[in-house]
């Protein structure tokens, strides 16, 4: 089943130059961003780009494809958080 899942996503690759450029296929969604860190939604989890002086240089979301920028130290890929129940709001006004 899991496999069935993968199949119909895009493929998910990552490319770093010089630990100065990151190109990334696969991206859902832009959760968060700063100068320090970019939080991603990706096909294979949500991933956490660390480092200095960061920026989106490109962001394609119908395609996939983001490109960012800086200074990078490190990649994170963690397991996606389900929310149940709606999340705080859902829980605010039970």
């Amino acid at each position: 089943m899991a496999d069935e899942k993968r199949d119909k996503t895009r493929s998910h690759t990552l490319t770093l130059t010089n630990r100065a450029q990151l190109s990334i296929d696969g991206v859902q969604h832009v959760e968060n961003f700063d100068d320090d860190a970019i939080l991603l939604s990706t096909d294979m989890g949500i991933l956490t780009i660390r480092g200095r002086k960061l920026r989106i240089h490109q962001l394609d979301l119908d395609s996939g494809n983001f490109i960012a920028e800086g200074d990078i130290d490190s990649l994170t890929y963690s397991r996606r958080k389900t929310v149940k129940g709606g999340g705080t709001w859902a829980r605010l006004w039970r």
